[in-house]
């Protein structure tokens, strides 16, 4: 059975569960895992895509500060202070973890009834976000950003 179990996950692409996660059962819960999946992952790219991109505006603006004026006057040098940035920025990921009886209807079924729950959890993740002092510590990496995940930072 359990050969099966993983054939049907890898076919739908659906990662392994670890260990404190069952199997699908059947494919409306497979397609639900799948779904939970995709959109962690893109928050995910999201993040490491924003990252990437300010590093290279905060080195832009350092490399900025270290030429000499005649080559700040150059088309290229006026183009990357466009795109200069020194700011920082903390970055708090809150994936919503779905319930098992939510199915997989999670991404165009809006109602009020069936958003109360995750609004209520995305408070109270938030909540539990700001018992982390870290998470309002101005970043000192070289990218200039400080990314916490609740999931993965935040165990009580």
């Amino acid at each position: 059975m359990r050969e099966y179990h993983v054939r049907i996950c890898e076919r739908l692409g659906v990662k392994l569960p670890g260990p404190t996660r069952q199997f699908p059962r059947n494919l409306i819960e497979a397609e639900t895992r799948q779904k939970e999946i995709r959109y962690s992952s893109r928050t995910r790219l999201a993040t490491n895509q924003f990252k990437k991109k300010q590093a290279l505006r905060r080195a832009a603006g350092h490399l900025l500060g270290k030429i000499p004026q005649e080559l700040l006057r150059t088309p290229e040098a006026k183009m990357l202070a466009l795109e200069a940035d020194e700011k920082v920025y903390n970055l708090i990921q809150l994936i919503y973890r779905a319930k098992t009886y939510e199915g997989n209807s999670k991404d165009y079924e809006f109602s009020r009834r069936t958003m109360e729950e995750p609004w209520s959890s995305g408070y109270n993740d938030a909540v539990r976000t700001l018992r982390h002092p870290e998470v309002l510590q101005r970043p000192q990496g070289l990218d200039g950003v400080f990314t916490f995940d609740l999931a993965v930072d935040g165990r009580e």
